[in-house]
């Protein structure tokens, strides 16, 4: 590995730690605090809502692609994004540890509008760590740029959830027994405005990670708005309806179920807060690095579809597990084994469905055409965990995780029919404006600038469909 790759692949692993940090504090550790403090399945779930953001950054990742942040322009147009919404994350998190909920019943509407704006400082984030990584990484090296970024998700993920669990667990020791509902509230945001501050490390990964090449962007907003969804329909033509089917439903068996995991390790199974910490959060760790590393391998020597398959099948089958732990009860044996498979199956899945993303992008609109897709990801995840708990107090655990199993059959039928063709970055380009021509006749004129193509140039043939 040359040392320009391996600082590439070093630096979108950090960029991964940055973007996957908030992604914990706002969903496994705030639902923990609920849990931890008495409140319903049903209140934990409604809280999916505060997620959106994540599932509707299509409407402004156009920006991204458009203009520079603020302040931050001298970082260049992906780093100066990242910069600054890992330093105003930083203070929303002290902000959401002040007014979080101190016992159950409590009013929550604080803590749910802070949790709200860092959702969206988070999907925001998201957007410009997906358009630097899509940039930087072409010509083959989507698998293990997808890998690296995965692993440094999981990271954040894992090892900050960790923390955050254990350091909650310190505090409430040093507090005694006795300790009433407001000190454990006091605990919880005391672990919260720390967990928080370790977003600064995400402004030190911006300063280092090397700038993707440059790009001339879109002329205009209007442009850069339409564009990105003008180049999906032209270049995957009548697969399109399929890819945002796959793209909405495929990594839903675990976003729903990761939703009433806490309460049901918490509340239904009676595993203490420092336990879960340990097991889920420490043990996951280790196996999210396995998956994560073997997800990459695979998608660069078995080909994208094969790894997509063989871990969908996996992820889907991995929330068996909880129907295991239903039958044993509390179980530390039983619960590392889960732990085990569902987070070695979510690296896995996780690097080949980045992977596919990556492999859809046009990087000229890498910003709004990656928005587009892990923003139909999300917002199935967000609107269906909304619903999480009042499924919980219908169907029960085990229905609840009977239905996170079946919603991940159907997009694996789908698959087949909504892989990628021609990666734009790769095909005929405009040799006046340089818009990607792939799926064009030879002799249209360019839909960007119009100007006629030359049929006989080789670096104007459109690309056949594969």
């Amino acid at each position: 590995m040359s040392a320009a790759r391996a600082k590439l692949i070093g630096a979108i692993g950090v960029l991964g730690f940055a973007s996957g940090l908030p992604n914990v504090l706002v969903n496994d550790t705030l639902a923990a605090w609920l849990s931890d403090l008495g409140f319903k399945p049903a209140d934990i779930g409604l809280l999916a809502l505060i997620t959106l953001p994540y599932g509707l950054k299509l409407l402004w990742a156009p920006l991204l692609d458009r203009y520079a942040a603020p302040g931050f322009a001298w970082l260049g147009l992906r780093r100066s994004w990242i910069a600054l919404l890992c330093t105003l994350l930083a203070l929303g998190f002290v902000a959401l540890a002040a007014v979080g909920p101190t016992a159950a019943g409590s009013p929550v509407l604080p803590a749910a509008i802070a949790g709200l704006v860092i959702a969206f400082l988070s999907a925001t984030l998201d957007a410009a760590v997906d358009a630097h990584r899509t940039d930087s990484a072409s010509g083959g090296e989507e698998g293990p740029a997808a890998s690296a970024f995965v692993l440094g998700y999981r990271v954040a993920f894992v090892s900050i959830g960790a923390a955050i669990l254990m350091l909650h667990g310190r505090i409430a020791l040093l507090l005694g027994p006795e300790a009433d509902a407001a000190a454990e509230a006091l605990a919880w945001k005391i672990a919260v405005g720390a967990g928080g501050l370790a977003m600064l490390f995400g402004v030190g990964a911006a300063l280092l990670a090397p700038e993707p090449p440059k790009r001339r962007p879109p002329e205009s907003l209007s442009r850069a708005v339409v564009a990105p969804f003008r180049s999906f329909a032209r270049a995957l033509g009548p697969r399109l309806a399929l890819v945002l089917f796959v793209a909405l439903l495929f990594r839903l068996p675990d976003l729903l179920g990761n939703r009433m995991t806490m309460p049901f390790l918490r509340q239904e199974l009676g595993f203490e807060i420092a336990e879960i910490g340990t097991i889920r959060q420490l043990l996951g760790f280790a196996m999210t690095i396995v998956g994560a590393v073997i997800g990459g391998i695979c998608v660069k020597r078995f080909g994208l579809f094969r790894a997509l398959v063989a871990f969908g099948v996996l992820q889907v089958a991995s929330n068996a597990g909880y129907l295991v732990l239903i039958e044993t009860g509390k179980s530390i044996p039983a619960f590392a084994g889960v732990v085990v498979v569902e987070n070695l199956s979510n690296g896995l899945v996780s690097a080949a469905f980045v992977a596919y993303f990556m492999t859809l992008c046009e990087p000229r609109f890498a910003a709004a055409q990656y928005a587009i897709l892990s923003g139909l990801m999300f917002l199935a995840g967000s609107l269906v965990g909304a619903t999480s708990g009042y499924l919980v107090e219908q169907l029960g655990y085990q229905g609840f995780f009977l239905l996170s199993i079946a919603v991940g059959l159907p997009p694996l039928l789908a698959l087949p029919w909504a892989m990628p063709g021609t990666r734009a970055d790769d095909g005929p380009r405009c040799a006046g404006c340089g818009y990607a021509l792939v799926g064009l006749s030879p002799r249209a004129a360019c839909p960007e600038c119009g100007r006629a193509q030359d049929p006989d140039a080789s670096e104007n043939r459109a690309n056949p469909e594969p």
